[in-house]
């Protein structure tokens, strides 16, 4: 196992800061998520860690030792990759014994090593097979299992299993964690994919443009959001800016009451999933008469699109039910919407 610190790391190229002075600590055996926009950050903190991407500024530790000016090779870092890097030629022993061969190693001791690995990761008896007559899960399995092999203590996975399919891609994630887990590793996950990071880490720390914005875990990040970005960014969401006054607010025409909000200008965030669809009233706070205008299926969900007092659009999403028969009879009716006034987040401006 392996621990790891950013002291005020800063990434510039020319004008361009791609990292503004991020400060993170990750603790000993720690699954670590990290999670922002395209070129929001995540990707760069693995590289900078790798050694693959030169700071401006700041410091970089590994168990405490200073590795800021250290050569990739030097940091016992295990990096993999979108794409899964491998030797279609190679069987999969020998992608796994490619690094100690290139360094000249004796493979004498290594090969017993990466057969011992191949079992951990459940590869027994592929070790002869081509990488190319792998599944996907597999070819992610040999890149770890290579890195271990080479003496990797930290793994840093960048959008590991963006190229897998849908059912590959949910399993991948329990299993590479467990893996990870089993082996005693640091792990640092970056991703774009919400749910991934909030299924697999221990911590998620959420970038944008370069900036840390919040750091906990998944439940803290979710449930306590530290600003509107972060709160969008983790659950679709709608999303208005309003004058608060004697704690309410109008958005078209509609009042919302909320509790303890000083007056002023707030971005607000209301979660898809938090606001509530009924075919009657239930007499609550806000609580308003609307039209159903648009259904659609997402997998397990349904994204309904109502209308509030002709000009208020609000978008509900709820788990698919079977509670709710033939839902594209109801396009064009009657319903009503309510929204908790505890799950209303609102950011000052």
């Amino acid at each position: 196992m392996a621990s790891i610190e950013l002291q005020n790391v800063t990434v510039k190229i020319g004008n361009n800061i791609l990292l503004d002075n991020v400060s993170l600590k990750v603790d000993d055996g720690a699954y670590i998520g990290l999670l922002g926009p395209s070129n929001g950050g995540p990707s760069f903190v693995l590289k900078v860690i790798a050694g693959l991407l030169p700071i401006y500024s700041g410091k970089i530790f590994i168990d405490e030792v200073d590795v800021t000016d250290s050569h990739p090779e030097d940091r016992n870092v295990g990096f993999i990759f979108e794409q899964f890097n491998l030797f279609p030629h190679l069987t999969v022993l020998d992608n796994i014994l490619y690094g100690p061969r290139v360094k000249g190693i004796d493979l004498t001791t290594k090969e017993r090593e990466a057969k011992e690995v191949i079992s951990m990761v459940r590869l027994e008896n592929r070790e002869s097979a081509l990488s190319k007559e792998l599944s996907g899960g597999m070819q992610q399995r040999t890149g770890i299992a290579r890195a271990i092999t080479a003496g990797a203590k930290i793994l840093l996975l960048d959008q590991p299993y963006r190229a897998l399919d849908a059912k590959i891609r949910e399993e991948m994630r329990f299993e590479i964690r467990e893996l990870v887990k089993e082996l005693g590793m640091t792990a640092i996950h970056s991703t774009h994919e919400t749910e991934e990071a909030m299924l697999t880490s221990d911590k998620i720390a959420v970038f944008n443009e370069g900036k840390l914005l919040q750091f906990d875990n998944p439940e803290t990040v979710y449930k306590i959001p530290v600003n509107a970005f972060v709160a969008g960014f983790l659950a679709e969401s709608n999303k208005f800016q309003v004058k608060v006054k004697d704690n309410s607010f109008i958005i078209e025409n509609s009042k919302f009451i909320v509790d303890g909000y000083e007056d002023g200008e707030y971005v607000v965030i209301i979660r898809q999933i938090d606001v509530d669809l009924t075919s009657e009233p239930l007499n609550v706070v806000n609580e308003f008469e609307c039209i159903i205008d648009k259904i659609r299926i997402l997998g397990e969900f349904i994204r309904f699109t109502v209308t509030i007092n002709n000009s208020l659009t609000i978008i509900v999403r709820e788990l698919l039910s079977l509670e709710r028969n033939n839902v594209k009879n109801l396009i064009g009716k009657r319903a009503y919407v309510n929204f908790r006034p505890d799950l209303i987040k609102l950011f000052l401006v």
